[in-house]
């Protein structure tokens, strides 16, 4: 059978998009921010670290991983990028005294899992008023899972005014350049939902 050149270009194209869509979502990582609506955060004009430490890595399995050495890779990633995005949305780092938000994040890192099932998309009860079959789990994937949460507090209420979370699977054959790369998107997707509208 002979193959035409524009039938190689076609297939060529075809895997090279195949590979593309296959490292985006592979790739994917999921922000989400929440704030407290009642928090006037124009009044924000100061920030600094929080006073008990920048942040802190906490590994939910038994994966023989150190999390001071963990942090200690991400932890000029995580503050140089936190400092960057927050410079650039007008706000500095307090040199003394109460600032009015301190900054600390959570990296986590734990099993997750994702299931499909039969009919997952389909109503409980569909028009003709039976399922049309069992929901039996058709596919199931287990997953190294690495959360980011950020969270801003004002030292006078002593809570969380505002919090963004990326969360992505872990891949462990990433080179750091790239996992820095990551990390750096994750942190300015966040905050640039911050301050928040409203």
């Amino acid at each position: 059978m002979r193959v035409n050149g524009n039938s190689r270009r076609r297939a060529a194209i075809v895997l090279a998009l195949c590979a593309l869509v296959a490292a985006s979502s592979s790739a994917k990582v999921k922000v989400k921010t929440q704030h407290d609506k009642a928090f006037d955060f124009a009044k924000v004009r100061t920030y600094a670290w929080h006073p008990t430490g920048a942040g802190e890595v906490k590994l939910l399995q038994a994966s023989g991983d150190d999390p001071a050495q963990i942090q200690a890779r991400l932890d000029p990633i995580i503050r140089s990028t936190v400092e960057a995005q927050l410079a650039q949305r007008g706000l500095t780092r307090a040199a003394s005294g109460e600032p009015d938000l301190y900054v600390y994040y959570y990296v986590l890192i734990g099993p997750n899992t994702s299931s499909q099932y039969a009919g997952q998309f389909i109503g409980n009860a569909p028009e003709w008023g039976l399922p049309p079959f069992a929901g039996a789990t058709t596919s199931l994937k287990i997953y190294e899972q690495g959360s980011l949460v950020l969270d801003l507090s004002a030292p006078a209420l002593k809570s969380a005014v505002w919090r963004g979370t990326a969360q992505a699977e872990v891949d462990r054959t990433l080179d750091p350049q790239k996992r820095e790369q990551r990390i750096r998107a994750a942190i300015t997707d966040m905050l640039k939902q911050f301050p928040p509208r409203k």
